[in-house]
């Protein structure tokens, strides 16, 4: 593609970022126009079915959702989507193989169901209490340790505008925010309270 080809894409991505964020739904239609085809398509390559490619595809979504805004550069929108798209379709595959460890012929023993129901209200928790962050804690506990492969201190501090050596402490006051969010997010759902 031509250099004047991708200006041409890069201001029509910050033109469709822009909209997403002031919440134009044209503009976020237009982007799932634009890309969706692109997210299912790296899914599939990651191994997914085309049903998980249409999960993989909302699951961007809600992740585009909360964070577009962080998004440094809009120019880059394509390659930030591919890169989400790839960390989901590449963990809805892991949640697939653990799942079908289970014979689905047969029921699922209580202490293994136990087992998954409470890693899964875990990860609930987990979820809600990243939603109690400030939107940089979010960006910094998602680089560092969500995102694959995670980003190192050097990445974190050049998107987020800052030096190297800040980045350890704020990284420590965020995530004791964050343990202390999913400390009270469990009192609310442990029995008795």
């Amino acid at each position: 593609m031509a250099t004047r080809d991708w200006e041409s894409v890069n201001r029509r991505d910050r033109k469709v970022v822009a909209g997403c964020l002031s919440g134009d739904e044209a503009a976020w239609m237009e982007l799932w126009e634009r890309y969706g085809p692109m997210v299912k398509a790296v899914a599939r390559r990651a191994g997914c079915t085309a049903d998980e490619a249409d999960d993989v595809l909302q699951r961007v979504a809600l992740v585009a959702l909360e964070g577009l805004g962080g998004l440094r550069d809009p120019g880059r929108l394509a390659g930030w989507l591919a890169g989400v798209a790839r960390f989901q379709a590449l963990a809805l595959v892991r949640e697939r193989r653990r799942s079908s460890e289970l014979d689905p012929a047969m029921p699922a023993p209580p202490e293994r169901l136990h087992e998954r129901l409470e890693a899964e209200q875990e990860l609930a928790i987990l979820r809600k209490a990243m939603l109690a962050l400030d939107e940089r804690c979010r960006r910094i506990v998602r680089a560092l340790y969500l995102d694959d492969p995670p980003a190192s201190y050097r990445d974190v501090a050049e998107r987020e505008g800052l030096s190297a050596t800040s980045i350890g402490p704020i990284r420590g006051r965020c995530l004791a925010r964050l343990k202390k969010a999913i400390v009270e997010l469990s009192r609310s759902v442990s029995p008795g309270h």
